[in-house]
């Protein structure tokens, strides 16, 4: 479980720091950090308490730093082009398609935003 491991590093710990502190064997929590074995809910608790984290942070789809490039990506068809390639139907999008792509977003966005009032 790689959120294991991002805040134990986060944090400045070692693998066998962390186990001492949960009270847990650093192999098997090596394990899980490699996503070979999965933790118990009682093992999530008692690393959520050393971190001070909620357990849905165990659950959450996407790490913190995840969640900090999708927010602080700039999606502006110059930069995606030149960032990405992105490909439909097996052929290159187009800088054309890209900003055709880019315009019905913000429409639809508009439309959603105009129906919420």
């Amino acid at each position: 479980m790689k959120k294991i491991k991002e805040l134990r590093k986060n944090h400045g710990h070692t693998l066998k720091e962390l186990a001492e502190l949960v009270n847990y064997d650093p192999s098997n929590l090596s394990k899980i950090e490699r996503g070979i074995n999965q933790p118990s809910l009682s093992l999530l608790t008692k690393i959520a308490a050393v971190y001070s984290k909620d357990l849905n942070y165990f659950v959450d789809q996407y790490t913190d730093a995840e969640k900090t490039l999708l927010h602080e990506m700039d999606l502006s068809s110059q930069n995606v082009l030149s960032d990405f390639n992105f490909y439909i139907d097996g052929k290159k999008v187009s800088e054309e398609e890209l900003e055709f792509m880019l315009e019905l977003t913000r429409n639809l966005r508009n439309i959603v935003k105009k129906k919420k009032g």
